[in-house]
């Protein structure tokens, strides 16, 4: 009796591991938005339907228009078992100091980022003579750290940061 009761269990249990794995993940887009997806990567990301696909090795993005240069990436690297986000973002801002001049932390808040607990980083920096605004979601997960980056100028800011909210809101794990 037992035996049939671990037997009846231990099916039970591999059938609900079975069923969760195959879940489908939400695949809702909001209006005037689609998705890009990456098996490279193994995300989803939605931007505005009028914006340009962006891909390159290790990466995916999109941007605006030849005339605003606004854009977002995701990137992902490995890092070490004991990298936790914020040992992770401040070797990230000490190499950010060797390459931008005049970089400036604006803010840091928690999210999330694909249902994964993450930081939000907003900075502006100077690359040359031009001038930047970052907003950069990070989150470690499958043993990596994920990096959306939203880069735009200043004076473009506040025309897409609804849009880059929507991006986080929508961003998926495959």
């Amino acid at each position: 009796m037992k035996r049939k009761l671990s037997m009846l269990l231990a099916a039970v249990m591999l059938a609900a591991v079975a069923l969760t794995a195959c879940q489908k993940r939400d695949t809702t887009v909001p209006d005037g938005m689609r998705r890009i997806e990456s098996e490279t990567i193994g995300v989803d990301l939605i931007v505005p339907e009028e914006w340009t696909d962006s891909m390159s090795t290790g990466a995916v993005g999109a941007y605006c228009s030849n005339s605003d240069s606004t854009n977002v990436t995701v990137m992902a690297w490995n890092v070490d078992a004991s990298t936790t986000l914020d040992s992770w973002w401040e070797l990230y801002e000490d190499e950010f100091n060797l390459v931008f001049d005049d970089f400036k932390l604006e803010n840091t808040e928690t999210t999330t980022l694909g249902g994964v607990a993450a930081n939000k980083y907003t900075y502006t920096a100077k690359l040359g003579e031009n001038e930047f605004k970052y907003v950069q979601c990070a989150c470690l997960h499958w043993g990596m750290v994920y990096v959306l980056t939203f880069t735009t100028t200043p004076d473009k800011y506040e025309s897409h940061a609804e849009e880059f909210s929507d991006m986080i809101s929508n961003f998926a794990f495959r």
